[in-house]
């Protein structure tokens, strides 16, 4: 198609296309080495998943000391404590203060934003994005940069591109897992709620996903009847107050900063799960709220602390686990995941544990854990780099990764890092004059640590 009478809306060194949690830390990480950033983003707020999906919290490494590979996280924590939006560890917090805290250092870093805007195309010249077309509510036009990262969670840029890609699970004839909308409920009496966690786990006799202690609710219910919950729900399905979906997935836990809220992890979609398809990211929104209403009467009629609560927020994104996996230079394939493969050009650490809903795993003839004294996993900078476009960088939940190895490093702390690698990245790219190919990883990776990104090493 042809663009070339379309208006230059802006250029920049590096165009961040998309403001989720790796787009926000990419434009930062650049914008912190003096480059000029701008943030495409189709919401009104930063924080992508993790703040317009309300996804939270943020799940440990499984590390000790919980290493985050980032400086920014230490930046954000710090920030969002200060207004009594997280709680010590950082891994509970206040979504919507999230939002605050991400534009405010982006703000204050230089980084300029573009809130409101979809990017429609991407325009390839010679191997290289020249510009991404964008429509908002001036019209179509064209953005222009140096460098390009693409943050929009599904891989749209590289796609549009003309970048290869996998998508789904092998093993499922490339099925997705399966998605959610999550909500809060607030107003909700914690304490008569934990009353009645332990008064059910005393009646039941099963001590299972459930748990009241110091204020901190955490609820949970999946397939089986080992749950504390679980004959509750039974319950209700019998008497026609639940479906058995609403039994196959329910999980919710306190949110700091919000006294008497509590945010759900669900419901669960299980059969149309394809995050690129807008009719099914539509019916989720529409069928996601009328789960939601019936969850809500379920709660009022049969759990104690919720005579008074009220559902406060629904999430304005639905919540993708896995779409599109970028083909990049290197990907990360379920094999060193599982053998714990170390990386001299790594830029991220993990432990956290496959993590794949809706299947029973298959694991076998993946190989054996190294038994190098380092229980984890690493990311390889080369995992970024898109393969055949040269300025472009993959991040986020999207990077170069094989299915199971995704659903291992889709969670937080690795797409913060995914983003902060990516910005420090396309900086020494064009200081240097090389594509963001040629740049040194562990370079990357010991300017994330001066600034105070923390590894085990």
């Amino acid at each position: 198609m042809d663009y070339s009478n379309l208006p230059i809306f802006a250029t920049a060194d590096v165009v961040v296309c998309g403001g989720g949690t790796a787009g926000a830390f990419a434009a930062k990480a650049a914008a912190d080495q003096g480059k000029d950033v701008l943030i495409i983003e189709q919401f009104g707020s930063l924080g992508g998943t993790a703040t317009n999906g309300l996804v939270l919290p943020i799940m440990h490494t499984h590390i000790p000391e919980n290493p985050q590979c980032s400086y920014i996280s230490k930046i954000v924590h710090e920030r969002m404590q200060a207004i009594g939006a997280a709680n010590e560890t950082g891994r509970n917090f206040d979504p919507l203060m999230l939002k605050v805290v991400l534009e405010t250092i982006c703000d204050e870093a230089g980084v300029r934003m573009l809130f409101h805007t979809f990017i429609a195309d991407v325009l390839v010249v010679d191997g290289k994005i020249d510009a991404v077309v964008v429509a908002n509510k001036s019209g179509l036009g064209l953005i222009k940069g140096k460098i390009f990262i693409d943050g929009t969670g599904d891989g749209d840029i590289c796609v549009r591109a003309g970048a290869e890609y996998n998508k789904g699970n092998p093993d499922l004839n490339g099925k997705n897992q399966p998605i959610s909308l999550r909500y809060i409920v607030s107003n909700v009496d914690t304490e008569a709620l934990g009353k009645f966690i332990h008064e059910t786990i005393e009646k039941t006799g099963k001590n299972y996903g459930s748990s009241y202690h110091d204020g901190q609710v955490y609820l949970a219910v999946c397939a089986g009847d080992k749950w504390t919950f679980a004959e509750l729900f039974d319950e209700a399905i019998a008497n026609g107050d639940l479906h058995e979906d609403d039994k196959a997935y329910w999980q919710g836990f306190v949110v700091t900063g919000r006294p008497n809220c509590v945010a759900f992890n669900n419901p669960e979609f299980f059969d149309e799960t394809d995050a690129t398809d807008p009719d099914v990211l539509t019916k989720t929104q529409i069928k996601g709220k009328q789960r939601i209403l019936r969850q809500m009467q379920f709660y009022k009629k049969y759990f104690k602390g919720f005579e008074n609560a009220y559902v406060s927020d629904i999430a304005a994104m639905v919540g993708i686990r896995e779409s599109r996996n970028i083909v990049t230079e290197y990907v990360l394939s379920a094999s060193d995941l599982i053998r714990r493969v170390k990386f001299d050009d790594m830029f991220c650490q993990s432990n956290y544990p496959v993590d794949i809903h809706g299947k029973v795993l298959k694991c076998e003839n993946l190989g054996e854990p190294v038994d190098d004294g380092k229980p984890w996993y690493e990311i390889p900078y080369r995992s970024l780099g898109v393969k055949g476009i040269d300025n472009l960088f993959i991040t986020g939940r999207c990077l170069g990764a094989e299915f199971l190895a995704q659903s291992s490093l889709r969670v937080q702390h690795s797409v913060r890092a995914s983003g902060e690698a990516a910005g420090i990245a396309a900086s020494i790219a064009l200081d240097n004059n090389i594509l963001p190919k040629e740049v040194d990883g562990v370079t990357v990776r010991n300017i994330m640590i001066e600034k105070g990104a923390d590894f085990v090493l």
